[in-house]
């Protein structure tokens, strides 16, 4: 509301604008109006939503996710080399103002004939998180409209893929003539207790409770901490480590996952089990805890899994015991 008073020979122009007042003397009327109107519009303005800050391309985005989010979460190994790769894709260096979804779908369609849908999937989750924190958080326009509605169609769950005794021998034996003396003590543990390789490489001596025979996980990929039972194999493997280490309470496996990943590889093409990965060491330890007879939420609180649908799996894997059972 604004109000001109004459007050002698000069003007004095006051606004009231959501509860607070401001004036001013002039002397003229015309300026004292002049005056009042700008205010009456700086005020009308400065309630306007402020327009969003628009980055050159997806790769600004890329960049400020990867300085302030990525360090943040629990796994930051393989999500840098993830986001790096995409940064070199035509898309993320166009201007985002030109951005469109069938740019994105292109891209999708032509890394299809290159990677699993799988593969793809995680990598546009990363895309998807990256433009909606950009939005909702920094005040950006990311253009996550476009991007949020790409879909990908992901390949059924495939059954989990069995190891035999024969093969895990193979693997120990390799193993154990490796230059890495902590590989066949690390597959016996991964076979033994079903740990994913980021717990085996971040549990402590700390951790390994010999008297109540568990190992108590604190950082877990689920977020939840669990205690895992240590069988007879994983306890003398264990005790064995135990007694050649100086840092009893320092990681019972030092080193790196690029390092398992590097000696793993070369296990395997030794034995020419080229097609076995790590991670297959895991579903093969869920699924003799299935076979050992122990029920669902059992098998659970040791792997980890949060939901059960994940663990059926793992409860159908070996069909050939199946028959043996039904026929014995």
């Amino acid at each position: 509301m604004t109000s001109i008073r004459k007050r002698q020979d000069k003007y004095q122009a006051q606004i009231r604008i959501n509860g607070q007042s401001t004036s001013k003397t002039f002397t003229s009327l015309a300026n004292a109006k002049s005056w009042a109107r700008r205010m009456e519009t700086n005020a009308e303005l400065s309630d306007l939503p402020k327009k969003k800050y628009q980055p050159r391309n997806f790769n600004e985005v890329f960049q400020r996710y990867l300085q302030e989010v990525t360090p943040l979460k629990k796994n930051t190994s393989v999500e840098p080399i993830i986001i790096r790769l995409l940064m070199r894709s035509e898309w993320a260096e166009k201007p985002l103002s030109q951005l469109t979804r069938r740019d994105l779908c292109s891209y999708r369609d032509q890394r299809l004939q290159e990677i699993k849908a799988t593969s793809l999937h995680r990598q546009f989750c990363i895309i998807k998180h990256a433009a909606r924190i950009a939005e909702e958080e920094w005040g950006w326009h990311a253009n996550s409209s476009a991007i949020k509605t790409i879909r990908l169609k992901t390949e059924p769950t495939s059954t989990v893929r069995r190891i035999s005794q024969d093969d895990i021998n193979l693997l120990l034996d390799a193993a154990a003539a490796s230059r890495n003396h902590l590989m066949q003590p690390l597959i016996t543990l991964a076979l033994e207790t079903g740990m994913r390789r980021g717990a085996l490489l971040s549990f402590r001596w700390t951790d390994v409770e010999f008297d109540r025979l568990q190992i108590s996980l604190q950082k877990t990929k689920s977020g939840y901490p669990r205690r895992i039972p240590i069988t007879n194999a994983a306890e003398v493997v264990l005790l064995k480590l135990f007694s050649t280490t100086e840092d009893r309470e320092g990681v019972v496996f030092d080193m790196s996952a690029n390092a398992i990943r590097l000696a793993f590889g070369r296990i395997r093409q030794r034995c020419g089990l080229a097609s076995v990965r790590f991670h297959d060491l895991r579903y093969e330890a869920i699924s003799r805890l299935f076979e050992k007879g122990l029920t669902m939420p059992e098998v659970a609180s040791i792997s980890g899994h949060r939901s059960l649908s994940q663990l059926m799996r793992y409860s159908h894997a070996d069909t050939l015991a199946l028959v043996d059972k039904l026929r014995s």
